[in-house]
C-alpha cells in the first residue's frame, strides 16, 4: 500500500495492498492472531505514509498512527464477524460498505484525519481518475477495494472469472479516466483573472520570533512590487503570513495591513488575500461558542483564528477563519477527555496552536474591482476535505486559493503530499487551483489536476498565472460525498439485520 502512496506515481501496488490482510483472515482461525497481525500491516502502512508528521510533534505522531491504524482496523473486524453470519461472499459486500462508511465517517467527527483516505492515493496519477468529477476521492476509494476483494477471491480459488472482472475493473475506469481527460474545459470563457503567487520561505520554527515580524513585512512589501505587473488583479500570500495574533476590531492597524495599503496606493486595482493570526473578543449578552477562551484581566471571552484576510483596494476587509481544524493542533478533541493528554498531543504551531475559534460555514472573496469574480480561501488542512471545497464552489468561487504552511515537516514527502491532494480537488471541481505556501510548494493546477507552474522546496520568490474563470458545475459539486451517505445507509439497514438474525439465533423463541 505504501509503495503505491503519494507522492510516488505508480499507484497500482495499492489494488493488491489489501489482498494479503483478506489472505490473513481467511488463513487464521485465531481472532486474538489475526487481529495482531492485520493491525501490524494497517501501521506500518500509517507509518511509511505518514511517518514525517514526527517532525512536528513525536507525541501528536505516535498518537495518531496507533489510533488511525486501529480505526483501519474496524472494517476487517466487522468482515471476520459478518462471516460467520451470512457467509464470506455477503460479507465481502459488508466490508466493501464497512471501509467506505469508515471513511465518510473519518471526515466529520473531532478526530477527522482523511489524509489516508485510500481515493487520495491517486493524487500523484491523475489521469487515471478525470472521473472524480462525477464521484470524488471515494470513488477512487471504491474502486480500490473493488479489485482488492476480487483478486483476494481469484487468489484464494483460483477461478479465472474472478481475475477476469478485476481486469475488466481496472480497465474500464482508466479508459472512461483517458476519454475525459481529453476534453477541453467543459466551460470555455472569455474570463480570467491574473494573480500573483508569493513564496517567502520563512523557516516556520522562527517565523513567530520575537522582532521578526517587521523585517518579514518588508520582505512581503518588497515580494509584492516585484510580482506586479500592469494586468495583476490579485496577490497571494500563505497562512498566517501576518503574524501578532491581532484583534478584528482594528484590524486595519496591524502593520501588515497598513503596509498592504502601502503598496495599494501605487497599486490601486490589485487586491491581496493573505493569511493572518487574529482574535475577536465576545461583547456581553453575545452567544457564545462551546469552548471559548476567557482572558482574565479583563473578565472577557475571546476566540484566536486562524484567518484569511481579503485586503481591498476599495479599503475594506473581509475574514475568513479556517473551519476544517487540525485535531491536536488547532482543536482540541473531546475536551473533556483529551485535555488530561493536552501537553502530550498539543502541537506548537508558532502561535495559532490550542483551540481555535472558526466559522460555520465557507466562504468566498470577491474582488473590489470586479465584481463577477470570486475566489476560495481554502486554508491549509481544509484542501484535503473534498466535500467541503464544494461548499466553496456553491458560494461561486471562480477558482481555489490554498494559503498553506507546509514547512513544519521539512524536506518530506508530507509537503508533497498535500500539494497532490490539490490536483484532485482542481478534477472533483473542475476549477483552477493556486497553491501559495510560505515555503513548500506554491503552484499553479488546471481543471485536470495537471502543474502548470510550481515553486520548489525551500525557494524564495513568485508565480504569476493568468487563471480563467471556470463556472462549470460538476456531478460531485452538487451531491458532495453521496457514496459514503449511500454506504453508511446500508451499513445501518445491514448492520441493524445482523443484530436481529443474532437475537434470534440466540433465542429460537422470537423467532
Amino acid at each position: 500500500m505504501a509503495l503505491g502512496w503519494p507522492p510516488l506515481k505508480l499507484p497500482y501496488p495499492l489494488f493488491i495492498g489489501l489482498v494479503p490482510l483478506l489472505m490473513l483472515e481467511h488463513l487464521t482461525t485465531n481472532q486474538k492472531h489475526f487481529g495482531k497481525y492485520v493491525y501490524l500491516g494497517l501501521f506500518t502502512f500509517n507509518l511509511i505514509s505518514t511517518w514525517w508528521v514526527w517532525n512536528a510533534s513525536p507525541g501528536g505522531a505516535v498518537f495518531m498512527l496507533f489510533a488511525n491504524s486501529f480505526l483501519m482496523l474496524l472494517p476487517f473486524l466487522i468482515y471476520r464477524k459478518t462471516k460467520r453470519l451470512v457467509g464470506e461472499s455477503k460479507a465481502l459486500i459488508f466490508f466493501v460498505i464497512s471501509w467506505l462508511s469508515f471513511e465518510h465517517f473519518h471526515f466529520r467527527w473531532d478526530l477527522a484525519y482523511p489524509w489516508l483516505t485510500l481515493g487520495n492515493g491517486f493524487a500523484s496519477s491523475p489521469e487515471l481518475v478525470q472521473w472524480y468529477e462525477y464521484t470524488g476521492a471515494q470513488g477512487g476509494s471504491l474502486w480500490i477495494i473493488l479489485i482488492n476483494v476480487f483478486l483476494f477471491k481469484w487468489v484464494k480459488s483460483l477461478r479465472s472469472k474472478f481475475a477476469t472482472i478485476a481486469s475488466i475493473g481496472l480497465i474500464l475506469p482508466t479508459l472512461w479516466s483517458m476519454y475525459l481527460g481529453s476534453q477541453q474545459t467543459k466551460c470555455p470563457t472569455m474570463k480570467s483573472v491574473n494573480v500573483s503567487i508569493i513564496q517567502p520561505n520563512i523557516d516556520p520554527y522562527h517565523k513567530f520570533d520575537n522582532g521578526s515580524a517587521s523585517d518579514q513585512i518588508r520582505m512581503f512589501t518588497e515580494l509584492a512590487e516585484e510580482a506586479t505587473q500592469a494586468e495583476t488583479d490579485l496577490l497571494i500570500f500563505p497562512e498566517t503570513a501576518l503574524t501578532g495574533n491581532h484583534n478584528e476590531e482594528n484590524i486595519q492597524h496591524h502593520p501588515g495591513v497598513r503596509s498592504m495599503r502601502g503598496y495599494q496606493l501605487k497599486h490601486p486595482k490589485v487586491d491581496i488575500l493573505i493569511g493572518a493570526s487574529t482574535h475577536r473578543f465576545y461583547k456581553a449578552g453575545e452567544e457564545l461558542p462551546k469552548y471559548p477562551r476567557y482572558y482574565e484581566p479583563t473578565n472577557e471571552y475571546y476566540d484566536s483564528y486562524n484567518t484569511a484576510l481579503q485586503i481591498n483596494s476599495d479599503g475594506s476587509v473581509e475574514t475568513y477563519h479556517k473551519s476544517r481544524l487540525v485535531p491536536g493542533v488547532e482543536s482540541m478533541p473531546f475536551p473533556r477527555f483529551f485535555k488530561l493528554f493536552d501537553n502530550l498531543l498539543k502541537l506548537d504551531f508558532g502561535g495559532v496552536s490550542g483551540n481555535l475559534g472558526s466559522d460555520k460555514e465557507a466562504k468566498s472573496f470577491h474582488y473590489s474591482n470586479r465584481k463577477d469574480y470570486a475566489v476560495a480561501p481554502l486554508i491549509c488542512y481544509e484542501s484535503v476535505f473534498g466535500d467541503y471545497v464544494g461548499d466553496f464552489v456553491a458560494k461561486k468561487a471562480d477558482f481555489l486559493a490554498v494559503i498553506t504552511n507546509d514547512g513544519w515537516w521539512g524536506n518530506t514527502v508530507g509537503h508533497r503530499q498535500h500539494k497532490d491532494y490539490a490536483r484532485l480537488r482542481a478534477i472533483e471541481y473542475r476549477r483552477y487551483v493556486v497553491r501559495s505556501a510560505n515555503t513548500g510548494i506554491s503552484c499553479v493546477i488546471d481543471d485536470n489536476g495537471n502543474v502548470l507552474d510550481e515553486l520548489g522546496w525551500w525557494k524564495k520568490g513568485y508565480l504569476q498565472a493568468e487563471i480563467p474563470a471556470l463556472q462549470y458545475t460538476t456531478y460531485y459539486a452538487k451531491t458532495g460525498d453521496y457514496l459514503g451517505r449511500i454506504a453508511q445507509f446500508i451499513f445501518l439497514f445491514f448492520g441493524l439485520s445482523l443484530i436481529v438474525k443474532v437475537i434470534r439465533q440466540r433465542n429460537p423463541v422470537l423467532s
